[in-house]
């Protein structure tokens, strides 16, 4: 659990993409990423906005396709605690540090099939 959350994401690629009330990102080596707060899809002049909690198309439609089979680049946490991914796609997908007022308790999540990795708090904290 010690590693920096870039060199955990750094060169892996999204195998799977799931919708519903949160965005699942399944990588490389059983990695999974879980969204639940809002984000933005942002493709060089275009910006999307996705709002979880009102439900997300299925992964094969919309903009969100585009991260099917993506390599992510770069990653990195904010000083506010949200999450930015960089894919080789030209992608950049940026993630709310905090949650609205009854929001979800973690806005993103990172977790390997042994547990956590990497958790986006409230209050904009991270904790590795």
């Amino acid at each position: 659990m010690g590693q920096s959350l870039g060199s955990e994401l750094d060169g892996r690629t999204v195998r799977a993409l799931g919708g519903g009330d949160r965005l699942l990102l399944r990588l490389d080596d059983g990695l999974l990423l879980t969204v639940r707060n809002d984000f933005r899809l942002r493709h060089g002049t275009e910006v999307e906005h996705f709002y979880p909690a009102l439900g997300l198309p299925p992964s094969g439609t919309g903009t969100l396709r585009h991260l099917a089979a993506a390599v992510i680049t770069t990653a990195t946490v904010t000083p506010a605690g949200g999450l930015e991914l960089t894919f080789d796609t030209g992608h950049l997908l940026a993630v709310a540090p905090d949650p609205a007022p009854g929001g979800p308790p973690h806005p993103w999540q990172l977790s390997s099939p042994t547990g956590p990795l990497h958790t986006g708090g409230p209050n904009g904290t991270a904790t590795p």
